[in-house]
Order: structure tokens, then sequence, then C-alpha cells
């Protein structure tokens, strides 16, 4: 193990560059035990950084800004890349995003751009990012072009359903078994067609406009066709794109789809993860690869626009197992296809197992990109997750024209966001003054119905 000492006010920022290198590294309260020492000091007018590690050491410095708010970003900045740099002389390792460790690489090159600096050069030359890495974020750039506009005065509405299935060995997030929380589905539901209502109206009193509709999960169509209806009842609005998280292809069948069709949805997720069956069994989903190409057969019987799902780096799955994977996606030709790498988060079975995954994983995401821009797909989204396998990305590719408006938005934070149900995250984003204003849902569904009124509040403060 591996220990960190900085007197840097910001200690997570170099914590994570550390674990890029050491992934048992700890920070510690004394630069007599540490392995690595930051320190951060003002020195005739500039910030100075130095990263040591014995003998070994790296320095970086810059001239502070008058806008407290860019300097504060510039010593997060540097202070992370002298320690990057000093772990590459370390090591001998490199990674592909170098110093980065950011959610948004994309968000950072036009920050960049808007500082009158190079992108590309400050990725390549300073910041330590790959070529491959910084040609990725500009083919992203030219794929969304317009896209990137949104509309004064609007908003996307995001609405959450927390129930799935079956829990997969990977997944993190604060959604439940829909058998084992059987008893809290209804009242849930009627919690969340109050929150819809109201949020609509709230939105029409303030003459906000709702561009994109989006339910997430969870699994949307856990419910039954009957509870999707009443709940999709309360969205009377048109907008530009309605998007519905079908992931499971054991949650869809003919009903459900009809209603979907019947409410105006047009887009419709069904996610592998993976073509192989044996894999499909480890990580705990409960269906089949047929069941894969039957439900994604029916989804475009009624006309939906598909979106795919897979993972790279997921337990028991080859180089060639993912290859096969991503092959047989290419083969069915959905409009959209989102390759994610293996996050190993807090609270997935994997991570409490101390799953470590083996596959060459950049091997994986390197095959998907290019059969997939041969194949005619474009990337157009990407976004980075903390506990990646080998600090790769999750980058959403489309065919032309077929761009998922909404993961633009949220990914690339351009839209402000009005959120529905538990563990939802209601965001404005406030772009003359540089800055993003949350206010979060409850994570659980029975805080969530006892103080659902809290929420609405707390959310409706956010816009006022």
């Amino acid at each position: 193990m591996r220990h960190l000492y900085t007197n840097f006010p910001y200690p997570p920022e170099v914590h994570d560059v550390v674990k890029l290198f050491f992934t048992d590294a700890e920070l510690c309260d004394s630069p007599e035990f540490a392995d690595i020492v930051l320190t951060e000091k003002q020195e005739k007018g500039r910030y100075v950084y130095r990263a040591a590690m014995g003998e070994i050491c790296s320095e970086q410095s810059f001239e502070p800004f008058s806008d407290e708010l860019q300097t504060t970003r510039l010593r997060k900045r540097y202070a992370k890349l002298a320690t990057y740099n000093l772990l590459t002389s370390v090591t001998g390792k490199k990674m592909p995003w170098g110093s980065l460790t950011g959610i948004r690489p994309t968000k950072l090159a036009e920050q960049l751009s808007r500082e009158g600096l190079d992108w590309r050069k400050t990725f390549v030359d300073v910041l330590g990012v790959s070529k491959e890495k910084t040609q990725l974020v500009a083919d992203i750039f030219a794929t969304q072009g317009s896209l990137r506009n949104r509309k004064s005065g609007s908003a996307d509405l995001y609405v959450g359903i927390p129930f799935c299935v079956s829990r997969c060995s990977y997944c993190s997030f604060t959604s439940g078994e829909i058998e084992r929380l059987k008893k809290y589905v209804e009242p849930y539901v009627e919690a969340l067609k109050q929150d819809i209502k109201k949020t609509l109206q709230f939105a029409r009193n303030n003459s906000i406009t709702i561009q994109n509709v989006y339910f997430g999960g969870g699994t949307p169509t856990s419910l039954s066709a009957k509870q999707l209806d009443e709940v999709m009842d309360c969205i009377d609005v048109t907008p530009v794109e309605y998007t519905v998280e079908a992931g499971r292809p054991d949650t869809i069948d003919e009903d459900k789809l009809s209603v979907l069709k019947a409410h105006g949805v047009q887009r419709l997720s069904v996610n592998p993860q993976t073509f192989n069956q044996s894999v499909l069994d480890v990580i705990g989903r409960r269906h089949t690869v047929q069941d894969i190409y039957e439900k994604y057969a029916l989804a475009k019987q009624y006309g939906f626009v598909v979106n795919m799902d897979l993972i790279a780096g997921l337990p028991t799955e080859t180089y060639e197992m993912f290859c096969y994977s991503v092959d047989c996606a290419i083969r069915l030709q959905p409009e959209n296809i989102t390759v994610h790498t293996l996050a190993l988060k807090h609270g997935s079975k994997l991570k409490e197992q101390g799953y470590l995954s083996e596959a060459n994983v950049e091997k994986m995401v390197n095959y998907s990109h290019d059969a997939f821009c041969k194949a005619g797909y474009a990337p157009y989204y990407m976004y980075r997750q903390k506990y990646m396998a080998q600090n790769l990305e999750n980058v959403g590719y489309c065919k032309s024209g077929k761009a998922c408006l909404y993961n633009i938005g949220i990914m690339e934070e351009l839209s402000d966001i009005l959120a529905c149900g538990t563990n939802a995250i209601s965001k404005r984003v406030l772009t003359n003054e540089n800055r993003i204003e949350r206010a979060a849902n409850a994570k659980d569904v029975i805080t969530y119905i006892q103080r659902n009124e809290e929420y609405l509040e707390k959310k409706f403060q956010l816009f006022c």
C-alpha cells in the first residue's frame, strides 16, 4: 500500500491521480509516513507544486488569474499534473487520458478553447492525453455540431423508475428488485404521478419549454403496462425527443410497447451488455441471448429507434467474446450503440467480491471503436467514471442523424433538467456564471414517498 500526503486543500483530486497507478493508495496526515508527497506553495506571485517520491520529483507552476473560480480550476489542474508526471517517471506507465480524472473531457476541451488555448495541443503536450483519445474528443465535437445548441428557456424532463427485475453484479445504482419491493410499487407510482404533474405545471407557470423527455432507472419497463400507462398519462407535453430505457429484454412485451407507442415514445433501449450466454448468467441477467434478438425485432416492428449497450471487461468475457458481441450488435444495426467500460463501484456485487478484470479492456474498447466507425457509426457522446477498468471511458455511437439529444445535453451539461422520482437530480446550467446548481431527490423509495412535497419545493426553488 502507498501513502499520499499533501497540503493541497483539495486532496481527493490528487488522490484520484495516485489511484490510477496504485489502486490501494491511501491519504495520510504526515509527510513523515508518506511514500508520495505533494506540496503547494505561493512563490513570487505564482502557485508552485512539487510532487516527490523518494529521490524523484516533478514540479509545475502557474500565475493565478483575477477570476477566483478560474484560479481554483487551475490549482487543481496543475496539482494533478505534477503528481501524474511524477508517477509516470516512477512507474514508466502512461494513462490513455493522461492526468485527467474528470467525467467530461469534452467539457474541459471546450473550457480550454474559451480560455484562448489550443485544446488539442494542451491535451497532448501538457495534460498527457494520448493522441487517440484527443482525436476521439475532436470526432465527438464534429458529430455533435449544432446539436449542442439548446433553446433558451427550455429544459429536459427526467423520470426515474427505481425498480429492476433482478440486480446485475456490476450495478451500484440505488434500484431494487421489484418483487422484493412489491408493496411500495403502487405508492411510488402515485407519488411519481403527482411529482410529474406538479413539475410540468411549474414549468408552464414559469414559461419553461420541455424539450426532451427521458425515462430512466432502474428499468422503467419493470412496471406493468397499466402502471406505465398511468405514469405516462401525466406527460401532457409534446417533446422533441421521447426516450424510455427498456434495457432488460425480459421486461419487454407487446402490451408495454403498445403503451409506449400510444404515448409518443420514439426511442427505446434494448441492452444486451453481451451476446454471450455464459457471461449473461455470470452477471445475473435473467434473460437469454435469444430474448435479445426477439425483443429487438419486436421493438423494430413498433417503429422505435433503438439504443443498445455493451460492457467491456465483464467477468469471464475474453477479448474474442467481446468482439463477437460487437459484431452481433452491428449485424442488428440499431441506431445507437454505447460501449461502457466496466466500472467497479462501491455497492456492486463485483466490488464486494474483489473482482479485478484481467481482460485487455483497452484492446476491447479499441476494437469496438474501429468496428463501429467502419460500419457507419460515429462517436457522439462520451463520459468517464471513477474506478473504470484501465482508466478508459464510455462512448456512445450513432448512425447519421440518429444521435440522442438527451444524452448530449446531460453528458455535456448543456441542458437544464427537471427531474422526477427517486434519486433523480434536477439541474440548472447557469452558463453566464459558468456554474451548475443541483437539487437531488431522496435516494430511497420510502423517503421519496413520504417527503415528496419537500423535494418538489427544493426543485422549484432551484428554478425560481
